[in-house]
């Protein structure tokens, strides 16, 4: 039985093949959330037809082959992971089940980071900039520069050294980080 899954993250593709496999991590609508698609299996594992599929369930942690998540997402080949955390990695595999309850063994393994919006990204709304630091967060941080937390023009996304302050130091943050992709 080969099941292919796609999920989806900030950055990257990521494709799997249950049992056979390649993942492949295509773009996500925020960097917290992963969203899982596959193609459904058409035989079993001694190639008779598969009649009588009933469901997958995904499986997911934070240690290489130990899944403290399991979700059963029904007879239906996409779900959503929603808040996961930043800076940490995650593991997935799925399995499927019949209508018996029989569970295949898992498939292969992957693995990914979910990246943190690296410093110096000011703005995330807009589509080009939102991953990256570049110069739309330049012109943001221009828009706010000298304020402080009073003031109209205040961006506390400009504040990159949380000093209450923007200025010289927030940005050489940006220009240390520019160009940095999420």
């Amino acid at each position: 039985m080969a099941v292919q899954c796609t999920a989806q993250f900030k950055k990257g593709a990521l494709l799997l093949t249950l049992f056979l496999g390649t993942w492949i991590f295509v773009p996500a609508a925020r960097a917290s959330d992963v969203t899982l698609k596959w193609d459904p299996p058409t035989t079993n594992v001694d190639e008779t037809p598969l009649v009588d599929l009933a469901g997958y369930k995904l499986y997911y942690g934070t240690s290489a082959g130990s899944y403290n998540t399991v979700i059963d997402v029904g007879n239906v080949v996409t779900t959503a992971i929603p808040n996961l955390d930043e800076g940490i990695i995650y593991y997935f595999a799925v399995t499927a089940y019949d209508d018996l309850g029989n569970e295949s063994g898992f498939s292969n393994e992957v693995n990914k980071v979910i990246l943190a919006t690296p410093p110096g990204n000011i703005d995330v709304y807009t589509p080009a900039s939102a991953t990256r630091v570049d110069g739309y967060d330049l012109i943001a941080l221009e828009l706010s520069w000298g304020s402080t937390l009073l003031d109209t023009n205040w961006n506390p996304l400009s504040d990159l050294d949380n000093s209450g302050f923007i200025d010289q130091s927030d940005l050489n943050i940006l220009i240390g980080n520019f160009g940095i992709k999420k």
